[in-house]
Order: structure tokens, then sequence, then C-alpha cells
């Protein structure tokens, strides 16, 4: 009994969406630095989290990480894709139920099989890494950023993006 209810708590907190959270087994961010002015921040989402929220909770270390080591703005570098699938399979069972009368030398009986196939649960687990460089000088981030849809990344201001996340995330401080 102890078993199953382990099994059963194990369930419902896998069962949800990544929160913002340090990373754990359901997910969340980490971050190194790589230099003293840039850094790595890797978010992942669980099978319950959508792309979109995994970019959003992104970008909010992100910005916690250039306001921690006293920088104001910061400009993506690089991002990659860390996406990735699990999957597990129930296994399969048969059960069967019958009966039978007997009178005499004479019998009668039928029986009745059910079959339940093995199934496979696939899970999509979105994932992001993010390089930032940093600087209190936003001109000089501006020729630093990467190029998206033709155009560079755009420095963002470390404390309003921050506050504008928690908002819209609600995450309080």
């Amino acid at each position: 009994m102890k078993r199953f209810a382990i099994l059963v708590w194990v369930g419902l907190l896998a069962g949800c969406a990544t929160e913002y959270q340090p990373q754990s087994f359901t997910g969340g961010f980490s971050d190194y630095m790589t230099a003293p002015d840039e850094a790595v921040v890797i978010f992942h989402g669980n099978g319950y989290t959508s792309a979109e929220r995994v970019v959003e909770m992104a970008a909010l270390p992100c910005a916690e990480v250039t306001l921690e080591h006293g920088y104001r703005y910061f400009v993506l570098t690089n991002v990659a894709d860390l996406s990735g699938t699990s999957s597990f399979t129930t296994p399969g069972y048969a059960h069967t139920t019958g009966y039978a009368n007997a009178f005499g030398n004479f019998a009668t009986g039928s029986a009745t099989t059910t079959i339940t196939p093995p199934r496979t649960f696939t899970f999509y687990k979105p994932g992001v890494q993010l390089a930032i460089r940093m600087s209190n000088d936003q001109r000089s981030l501006e020729t630093a950023g990467i190029v998206v849809n033709g155009q560079r990344a755009r420095p963002k201001d470390a404390a309003f993006l921050s506050n504008s996340l928690r908002q819209f995330l609600g995450i309080k401080s």
C-alpha cells in the first residue's frame, strides 16, 4: 500500500506543468557563467509544459542573471533547442471469464476473453539553452546579438523584462 501511495504522489507531481524553479526532476532552470560578462541559461519543461511557456520561463533567468552580476542589459548570442521525447509502455493483458453447466452426461458453457493490448505513451519535453552577453552599455551589445528573421537581436533591459515576466507569469518576487 505504501508503494502505491508513493506512485500516486509521484504521478501527481509529474502531472503538473513545470513551475519557475531551479532544475529538478519536473524541469526548471539552471545557469552558469562562461566569462565575466557571458552566461548560459538552460530551461527544461516536462511533458505538460508547452514550448512557448519554456521560452517565456527561460527569458526570466536571463534577466535575473544579468541583474545578479551587476549588469543592466543583455542580448542573446546563441540559442539551442534541447527538447526531447520520452515514452513508456503499459503491459498488455488478457482476462477470461466463463461458466459451465453440467447435467448428467451433458454439459454446456461459454467463455469470453477480453484482450487489452499494450499502450505506449510519448511525452514531448521542451527545452532551450540561451547564451547571453551582458553589459551596462546598451550600444555595445547591439552588434553582439544573433540574427533572428533577418534582424539582429536587440538588447533587453533586464530589470524591465524581469518585472514584466514575473507579472505575466504570475511569479511573486
